[in-house]
């Protein structure tokens, strides 16, 4: 995420919490706030013509899977900070969540929103907003889960990455920035955010360390 202005999507279909956001985010002079949607079809329309850095979303929409439109938004849109602000709060969608690309998860019944703001200042320190409802949750179901070791749970597998990912992610492990990469590769911006968010989902990290050390252990880079 850049460091100056942060560019924030709301999806609520709610006129009640609308308001909340709007109050709540409108008067920041570090964020624009690009639209508040109250639909599946409305945010991904305006998606398509600006940039997002954070997306915040209910579950509960109108027209569609909320957890659908999460991956669509990560994988297709390129969107790297989604945020599920959602009245639900089971395990099985929470974890959906994450796992279609999600790396905040707020529970309305922890939060007025008045704290919105603090959760753009997480993300924009790379890390990940949760809420005290959701991360009990998160616990209790990795607590039920049997410890096995990386190493002996891995197997062999070949490069999940296509070539021109695998190309992107040379040039991660080299240090260049996006715009880097962009201008050696030929390519927008935009699409090399789309490659890397392609290559985190792939290789099942966050970061470009991460990324990086993952796919050394796996040999798709010499080892660091």
């Amino acid at each position: 995420m850049n460091t100056g202005e942060t560019t924030v999507l709301v999806v609520e279909p709610d006129l009640d919490t609308q308001r909340v956001y709007r109050q709540r985010l409108i008067h920041d002079p570090d964020i624009k706030l690009i639209g508040i949607c109250s639909s599946i079809a409305s945010a991904t329309a305006l998606l398509a013509q600006t940039n997002c850095d954070i997306l915040f979303t209910e579950l509960n929409l109108p027209d569609g899977d909320g957890l659908d439109f999460i991956r669509r938004a990560s994988e297709d849109l390129a969107v790297q900070n989604i945020v599920a602000v959602t009245s639900k709060n089971s395990a099985a969608d929470i974890a959906a969540a994450v796992e279609n690309g999600a790396v905040g998860y707020i529970t309305k019944q922890d939060s007025d929103l008045h704290d919105v703001g603090n959760y753009i200042r997480i993300l924009r320190a790379h890390g990940s907003p949760i809420s005290p409802t959701a991360a009990r949750v998160l616990v209790d179901a990795l607590r039920r889960k049997p410890v096995v070791s990386v190493a002996a749970s891995r197997p062999a597998v070949a490069n999940p990455l296509s070539p021109r990912e695998t190309e992107v992610l040379n040039l991660l492990a080299r240090g260049m920035s996006f715009a880097e990469i962009s201008s050696v590769l030929n390519i927008s911006c935009h699409t090399v955010t789309a490659h890397i968010k392609k290559i985190y989902r792939k290789l099942q990290v966050h970061s470009r360390g991460e990324a990086v050390y993952e796919a050394a252990q796996l040999g798709i880079l010499p080892s660091m």
